[in-house]
């Protein structure tokens, strides 16, 4: 479902909405994904002339809910805390787009004609947003582009794990899940992340063509992928080298809320006729609400035997994904 909308701008100001102007461009916007906070279109050029000045780009707007910022406040969070972290070629960046009266409106009444999950069906737009995001658009243009999105999640091994552990964090929870059939989108990647970083050539080669079929995309997560992997590894060891227990202080806490966005982003790699163009996105900082609860599965992986492979005889399985449990 689609709807027509009119981009225009003026110096440094962009806005985009429903009601023409003399020199407004005509575009398309259509409904891609949507998560638990964002919905995001895909913007497109509607005259035969293909005139589109936000190519390459994607529209991302908040869900009208009250734990999801501003577009604004998103925006000054990912510039505080996660832009300077990594090359400009290496993140989705996001840019402020001004929202014209009636867009919402529009997009709300496509968006009820979706055949949408229905533990989503109650997400709309806020009506009175003023701003959205602009994106970089790291979905294939066409069949000739491959594009991976993949979980790297913990690459470390969390600070709060027993020394003698069995499982990293990234496997003991999918371990957790697994006894109470609960499957995620990572647990299905059925892979342990700590191997996507090994210096073990082999054991990245595992990961990389057990996560993609195509060559080239597998060649950049074994070959030159690393040093961007290394890096988010690095941030997320930095940033929480104590543990979700050991945060002493605002500020410490803080740094856990950044490590811990740096642990749920997405790896997005395209492969265009052989070139590769990869960048992290997702970096939507996590507040400090989430420390309760992170301590509370930090205790409850320890403490029933996850970490270890020691959970209770009727949901005990060997484990044989993680790398701390194969040779």
């Amino acid at each position: 479902m689609s709807i027509t909308a009119y981009y225009e701008e003026e110096g440094d100001l962009q806005s985009i909405g429903v009601k023409p102007s003399t020199s407004s461009t005509l575009l398309k916007l259509t409904y891609l994904s949507e998560g638990g906070a964002n919905f995001v279109f895909r913007i497109a050029a509607t005259t035969p002339d293909g005139i589109n000045p936000l190519r390459g780009k994607l529209l991302r707007l908040r869900k009208d809910l009250s734990h999801v910022q501003s577009a604004q406040a998103q925006l000054e969070a990912f510039d505080a805390n996660f832009r300077p972290l990594f090359p400009p070629h290496h993140v989705v960046q996001q840019q402020l787009i001004s929202l014209g009266p009636g867009l919402a409106k529009s997009l709300n009444a496509a968006i009820k004609m979706l055949n949408r999950p229905s533990h989503r069906l109650e997400d709309f737009l806020p009506l009175n947003e003023l701003t959205g995001l602009l994106v970089t658009d790291m979905t294939p243009a066409d069949d000739n582009e491959s594009v991976l999105e993949l979980k790297p999640k913990w690459l470390a091994q969390s600070p709060s794990a027993p020394a003698n552990a069995k499982r990293c964090r990234t496997c003991a929870l999918r371990a957790q899940r697994g006894a109470q059939r609960v499957h995620t989108a990572t647990d299905r990647q059925k892979t342990c992340p700590l191997r996507l970083v090994s210096g073990d050539q082999d054991q990245r080669t595992e990961v990389a063509t057990s996560s993609t079929d195509n060559a080239a995309i597998a060649r950049f997560l074994t070959g030159d992928g690393q040093q961007l992997l290394m890096t988010l590894r690095n941030h997320q060891e930095a940033l929480d080298p104590r543990g979700v227990h050991g945060a002493p202080d605002e500020a410490a806490i803080w740094n856990v809320c950044r490590a811990m966005t740096l642990r749920d982003c997405t790896l997005f790699v395209k492969s265009s006729e052989g070139k590769i163009e990869a960048r992290l996105g997702d970096l939507d900082l996590k507040l400090p609400e989430k420390m309760a609860y992170w301590k509370e599965v930090e205790s409850r992986l320890s403490a029933d035997g996850w970490y270890g492979n020691a959970e209770a005889q009727g949901v005990w399985a060997e484990e044989t994904v993680c790398v701390l449990s194969r040779p």
